[in-house]
């Protein structure tokens, strides 16, 4: 599949989601009185699209053309009742920019799906069980290093090459309604990487030729999401996953995104992702290679609807 079809597939798949959700909730609002609305059930989510250019002709300060597009959809889905909470999330996000005459390359790319089942044992603690998943839409290649066979930058990773999947079973304890941990002694984390190549690399901490690792441990999920001010809204989610194997060595995920509204049409937003597993070897800034830590931070104005 060339560059240029999998960034096709990928607009078409955030534009698809989009779609299909602005429309299931226009559709719901518009058809169900409020007496029917008013049920266990809440549903929503956000679309965000965010868009960047500089074109420059005869400049005398200097600098390249640059176009950049990054699209987000949020959606959740959750039930609450006297005994049970069951919280449904799903995140699709993709991005590219294009630097004067090189070819688009992606600068975002991620399917998160989180959903969490609790029963409640006090009224601050809640019996759970998680199931976290996230993989990508389309192929990420090292630009730096060119493929013999292809006379293309090579591929590093693709659709389910990794897909992530944790499973949890433990104890949530939420204090507020804008904050939560979840505490899982029993938990399994799954790398999935379903691509020959890649799998036969051992990429992704799997072993060469497997396509799965699993590994039990224990896992802390701690999830925070308040409007701090009239407009202004921080969320933030960290995970922790030790290995029983390994437990002194944790795989840490920390996302968090200020998100400010100006009206109902223009938002703008800051967010950072903050990642580290020691099993995933990278290209470092000083062209070593190893585990690292990941840091990528956005800073995006564009137009956002929220149902």
């Amino acid at each position: 599949m060339s560059k240029t079809q999998t960034i096709s597939n990928a607009i078409l798949a955030l534009f698809l989601a989009a779609t299909v959700a602005a429309t299931v909730a226009h559709s719901q609002e518009a058809a169900a009185p409020a007496a029917v609305r008013d049920t266990a059930w809440k549903t929503g989510g956000q679309i965000g699209v965010n868009f960047s250019q500089v074109a420059l002709s005869n400049w005398s300060g200097g600098g390249q053309n640059t176009l950049a597009i990054a699209g987000l959809v949020t959606m959740f889905a959750n039930m609450k009742t006297d005994a049970t909470a069951w919280d449904n999330g799903l995140d699709v996000g993709y991005g590219f920019t294009k630097l004067a005459e090189q070819d688009f390359r992606k600068s975002d790319d991620k399917v998160i799906l989180i959903s969490k089942y609790g029963y409640k044992a006090t009224d601050q603690l809640f019996y759970s069980a998680l199931l976290d998943a996230r993989t990508q839409l389309s192929d990420g290649f090292n630009y730096d290093k060119i493929d013999s066979a292809t006379g293309n930058p090579t591929i590093i990773s693709r659709f389910a090459a990794p897909a992530y999947v944790t499973l949890g079973l433990g104890l949530t304890w939420k204090p507020a309604d804008y904050f939560q941990v979840f505490l899982a002694p029993i938990s399994n984390r799954l790398i999935l990487v379903m691509d020959d190549t890649l799998s036969s690399a051992g990429a992704f901490g799997v072993d060469p030729g497997k396509k799965v690792n699993s590994e039990l441990g224990a896992l802390l999920n701690a999830t925070f999401k308040k409007e701090l001010m009239t407009n202004v809204t921080l969320s933030s989610r960290l995970n922790l996953f030790s290995a029983y194997e390994s437990f002194d060595k944790a795989v840490v995920t920390w996302e968090s995104l200020l998100g400010l509204k100006v009206n109902d049409y223009i938002t703008a937003s800051v967010a950072l992702d903050v990642l580290y597993d020691e099993k995933v070897k990278i290209t470092r800034d000083d062209k070593t290679v190893g585990p690292s830590t990941q840091i990528r931070e956005v800073l995006a104005i564009g137009l956002g609807y929220k149902f």
